[in-house]
């Protein structure tokens, strides 16, 4: 399915704030019932709100999209699991793995970066306008 054809009505991200979600946290997602579309900050930089303050945040993105059904240990099994419970403050691996899918994603590009997680963008990416504007 392409980008435009999810329903961006349905985006979500860490923050109920779409906007905190992608300029702040660098993430987002739509959710269907058999694959999630994520929006990710590729690049960071100052950006001018309403009345004209600077603010560094994420200004450009990319976007990828993950079977629901995806096997976390196969799909990234160079991932030290150890290190990425003691990261999110999980006693164990157990609690990583009750945790939503969005949630392992965003621990993941948390604590790897986005191009281990998404791999490389090679272009310039969209603008959160390009994003959130309706009818897309």
């Amino acid at each position: 399915m392409k980008r435009t054809e999810y329903n961006h009505d349905n985006l979500q991200g860490p923050d109920v704030d779409i906007e905190t979600s992608l300029k702040g946290y660098g993430i987002a997602w739509i959710e269907t019932g058999k694959d999630i579309l994520f929006y990710y900050g590729i690049e960071y930089g100052p950006e001018e709100d309403e009345i004209g303050i600077i603010e560094d945040c994420y200004i450009k993105f990319d976007f990828c999209v993950f079977d629901k059904d995806m096997d976390f240990k196969e799909e990234f099994d160079w991932v030290e699991w150890d290190d990425i419970a003691s990261y999110i403050g999980a006693d164990n691996m157990l609690s990583f793995d009750d945790m939503a899918f969005t949630q392992k994603i965003s621990d993941l590009v948390a604590y790897y970066g986005y191009d281990s997680i998404f791999g490389s963008s090679y272009w310039e990416g969209l603008e959160y306008k390009d994003i959130v504007k309706k009818g897309i």
